[in-house]
């Protein structure tokens, strides 16, 4: 009986030296585990609409001072001018455009950021919404709108070529207005 005793407090007395060694084990990992970095982005290089609706973006961009409306006009780097355009300049490099009555894909904003730095870099960034009722206009348009933003990369990247010397290859024009 004693025997039998002793081996069943020597199995409880191993059963608690190794829960507690994988407790303490499990312990360990967790405390080796680093949370994610989270590194913030400043919001003046994150382009959005920053509006719930676009009817409140166009009156709310309207009434600002710091923006230039260019009436029936058509967004940056277009080629041929399709349907009817709201075009509003902010600041030096972004554009709002909306589309008016009578466009296939309306009521639409895109919200572009087209930046032409001066040491050989080119930034093209875009929000898109479009709240028409035909799903596949507002593909039209974004499909339509990323070729003009290719066309715009197409066209700058030459800016920046560069001669052996150092010397501008590009003598072309500096913008597709």
């Amino acid at each position: 009986m004693k025997i039998i005793v002793y081996i069943l407090a020597m199995l409880i007395g191993i059963t608690s030296i190794n829960a507690d060694a994988l407790t303490k084990t499990s312990n360990k990992k967790k405390s080796k585990v680093e949370s994610k970095k989270i590194t913030p982005v400043d919001p003046a290089y994150v382009i959005g609409i920053g509006y719930p609706t676009i009817i409140m973006a166009i009156n709310s961009v309207k009434e600002r001072k710091d923006t230039v409306l260019k009436a029936n006009n058509k967004p940056f780097g277009w080629q041929e001018r399709v349907g009817p355009w709201y075009v509003v300049k902010e600041g030096k490099n972004i554009e709002w455009a909306f589309t008016e009555g009578g466009h296939y894909a309306h009521p639409s904003v895109i919200k572009r950021m087209i930046d032409v730095g001066s040491t050989d870099h080119l930034n093209v960034d875009m929000a898109f919404r479009c709240e028409a009722e035909i799903k596949t206009d507002c593909v039209k348009l974004l499909s339509e709108f990323k070729e003009v933003n290719k066309l715009i990369n197409k066209v700058y990247q030459k800016k920046f070529i560069t001669s052996p010397d150092g010397e501008a290859v590009w003598k072309g024009v500096d913008s597709l207005e």
